[in-house]
């Protein structure tokens, strides 16, 4: 994979916040780079990557990880299309 987005960032905090994390979001622990405030510490796990970007050393899990959150978010919007029907 080779899309920098967060959920592949050394900065990208996810473990420490599962509940943040099992809806896709986590923390960006790279603070100063003017990519995270007071008000929104929380971010999606699939934004683009702000300029402090570090690949995370557990690059696998986090692929694992993140191929599961997108089978996770696709069935989420075929329910929600069904729901609208």
């Amino acid at each position: 994979m080779s899309d920098e987005i967060c959920a592949l960032c050394g900065h990208f905090k996810m473990k420490e916040y599962p509940e943040h994390a099992k809806v896709g979001l986590g923390r960006c622990a790279g603070r100063g780079s003017g990519r995270v405030d007071e008000i929104k510490p929380f971010l999606p796990w699939s934004r683009q990557a702000c300029d402090r970007y570090t690949l995370a050393p557990n690059l696998a899990d986090r692929e694992d990880w993140i191929e599961k959150r997108r089978t996770l978010d696709q069935k989420n919007k075929e329910t929600q299309s069904k729901l609208k029907e």
